[in-house]
């Protein structure tokens, strides 16, 4: 059945494309005779794939699955109304169903091998226009091929990573043995591939990032509403840090590697990117119900290293966090009472919750804006700078050099508002706990609350308040941490 599972994805992906392609001229199928016989229908061909990654049409589930399965995960959330386990809040009980009514397991799993094979679509066909063209390619033109392998390369990673992380055991519990998902490299309908390792699927992952920095080190200007060599790096630095091992017993060589790679997009992007201040960062997840701010449109913000732009179709995620009383709907989940207690008074992150005037409940604005019954046209942020320091502050942590870790900390924590002296005076044991802290109000809302608990080997806890009335207390090594690949 799970071989079935794949064989849909494939078919589903076929059609998302073509209605992509359709906007370019009549076609029935993407292959190298036809939309990848030339480097604009490549070129054309990847936009389709980002498109892929948003939640906004029949035919795209993505972002929205992705960030209900994380979010509701971890307890900066809780349920704005409790009742009957359904497919939107199974996750957040740890039910974690497979089946494509029970849960939102089954959307993200199709979603994210829809982006797979659409991604290796294009690098088969990048491969057979290679073998008969790239002789006669312009030196501009090589560069612009050799960006966009490396760009499909990159999405292909981050699609992996992200399922990985849901379908897989931190890395630090036997990586080279427990089971993942399947790594198909291929758009053959025939090729469906076992389970691969948690090891396996992280190599898999390193080396295509590896292989798209040095690709998209080319000279093709791009926006961040694409993946470039810094998503890259950033997504290396990431990546080991998941590798990085727990708090309780750090792997010092992988926790290195997640630095170096912080390093590159901090120290080596020549001022590329910085982290925004003051007005320009509230004004980043501020509220913009009525797009007074313009946040979908966010290629002149030098934080953002990659966001998927829903400027234009919108995604469904705004009907995760925000509850429109027009058309009595949404709102699924609102900040959990213990989140809320993290802020304090003169934090300037508070700014990113507002009271719902219909509702009563206090929501979050970061993906606030433009909003239209269920479509929010925020961008989807998967890599900004304020993480990259983040990473390096952790691994750096693990490292015990606290004197890196403090001064990314503190970068991160001065520019909300708070005093540097909140830092300086961290004990050295001290560190670690306020790096995660840090993150969890930094990143909240951002897809990676749960995973900061079990990838470090500790406890995520839901106080009674957030849990209508009944605390409760998930571990690193419980069975309901990782799903299984979905059956049927």
């Amino acid at each position: 059945m799970k071989k079935l599972i794949i064989l849909l994805c494939i078919a589903a992906m076929a059609t998302s494309c073509d209605k992509q392609i359709d906007k370019i001229r009549p076609l029935s199928k993407i292959d190298a005779e036809g939309q990848l016989s030339t480097l604009a229908g490549i070129l054309e061909a990847t936009n389709g794939t980002y498109v892929a990654l948003s939640s906004s049409g029949s035919f795209t589930t993505y972002d929205a699955p992705w960030l209900n399965i994380n979010e509701s995960r971890g307890n900066n959330v809780t349920l704005q109304e409790f009742g009957q386990i359904n497919k939107d809040n199974d996750a957040f009980f740890f039910r974690n169903s497979n089946d494509r009514l029970g849960g939102q397991s089954f959307d993200f799993y199709v979603g994210s091998y829809q982006v797979i094979v659409a991604t290796n679509i294009v690098l088969e066909g990048i491969a057979k226009f290679e073998a008969g063209n790239l002789s006669i390619l312009s030196a501009a033109d090589k560069d612009k091929l050799n960006y966009v392998k490396g760009e499909n390369l990159a999405i292909r990673a981050f699609t992996y990573f992200n399922l990985i992380r849901v379908y897989g055991k931190p890395y630090y519990q036997n990586a080279a043995s427990s089971s993942g998902v399947p790594i198909k490299k291929t758009s053959d309908v025939k090729d469906i591939p076992a389970i691969s390792t948690v090891k396996e699927v992280y190599d898999f992952i390193i080396g295509d990032l590896k292989k798209s920095a040095q690709l998209m080190k080319a000279n093709v200007p791009k926006t961040n509403s694409y993946v470039n060599l810094q998503t890259a790096w950033g997504t290396l630095s990431r990546v080991y840090l998941y590798m990085g091992g727990s708090v309780a017993n750090p792997n010092a060589d992988f926790n290195r590697a997640a630095v170096a790679y912080a390093d590159s997009v901090i120290d080596q992007s020549n001022g590329k990117y910085q982290l925004l201040q003051a007005a320009n960062y509230t004004n980043m997840f501020g509220d913009d119900e009525t797009g007074t701010l313009n946040r979908g449109v966010f290629s002149a913000n030098k934080e953002i290293i990659w966001a998927n732009d829903n400027g234009v179709g919108g995604s469904s995620i705004g009907q995760l966090f925000h509850y429109d009383p027009l058309y009595d709907f949404g709102g699924l989940f609102v900040p959990s009472a213990e989140f809320k207690s993290l802020l304090a008074n003169n934090d300037l992150r508070k700014t990113f919750l507002k009271p719902n005037p219909v509702s009563g409940f206090v929501e979050t604005t970061k993906h606030l804006s433009k909003n239209m019954y269920s479509l929010t046209y925020s961008p989807m942020i998967y890599l900004r700078l304020a993480e990259v320091y983040l990473n390096r502050a952790e691994a750096s942590a693990k490292l015990n050099d606290f004197a890196q870790a403090k001064a990314d900390l503190k970068a991160i924590h001065t520019r909300a508002g708070l005093l540097g002296t909140d830092i300086d005076n961290l004990t050295n044991s001290e560190v670690i706990g306020a790096v995660l802290k840090e993150r969890r109000i930094e990143l909240a809302f951002e897809g990676h609350g749960s995973f900061d608990y079990f990838r470090n080997g500790l406890s995520m806890t839901r106080i009674a308040a957030d849990n209508n009335g009944t605390a409760r207390t998930i571990n690193a090594d419980d069975a309901a941490v990782v799903f299984k690949v979905p059956s049927n």
